[in-house]
């Protein structure tokens, strides 16, 4: 099994996820991929779109330039992958949880984000699912490898 990670993620945002990796002897790999941020080499039918946090999910959902992230999604929908949103969120365990949510930089609240994950959800099949940080890179490997709760 090799761990293909994206290319365009910046090293110092993932260096715990790669870290993880290295140390339960996982293969992993730096590549640029066409859809998501990590997915196996070789099963290109699913892949994994890491989120920092609600804030970042935020600026991709609601922001101006919401037209980009959903040519990704929609791209994603037309090639046939699955495509599957991993959250780095403290405190945040499902959906429900987003409502509670205090955005510290803009107008939109926990509410707002919770409807466009919802909508998102319906429209496009896209699983929004939720970690801390420290556990991204077990979570990365449970859903890659259909493991685990929500895989």
């Amino acid at each position: 099994m090799k761990i293909l990670c994206d290319t365009r993620d910046k090293i110092d945002a993932v260096r715990g996820i790669l870290n993880y990796f290295d140390r339960h002897g996982i293969e992993w790999e730096r590549r640029a991929l066409k859809t998501g941020d990590y997915m196996l080499e070789g099963q290109d039918n699913l892949v994994i779109d890491r989120k920092g946090g609600l804030g970042e999910l935020c600026v991709n959902l609601c922001s101006a330039d919401v037209s980009r992230f959903y040519r990704e999604i929609r791209r994603a929908h037309d090639d046939g992958v699955r495509l599957v949103i991993l959250c780095e969120q403290y405190g945040v365990k499902t959906f429900r949880d987003i409502a509670g949510w205090k955005n510290p930089y803009g107008k939109v609240t926990g509410r707002m984000l919770q409807e466009k994950v919802y909508q998102l959800e319906m429209a496009y099949r896209v699983p929004v699912l939720f970690c801390d940080k420290r556990s991204t890179g077990r979570r990365i490997v449970e859903i890659l490898t259909g493991q685990g709760e929500n895989a």
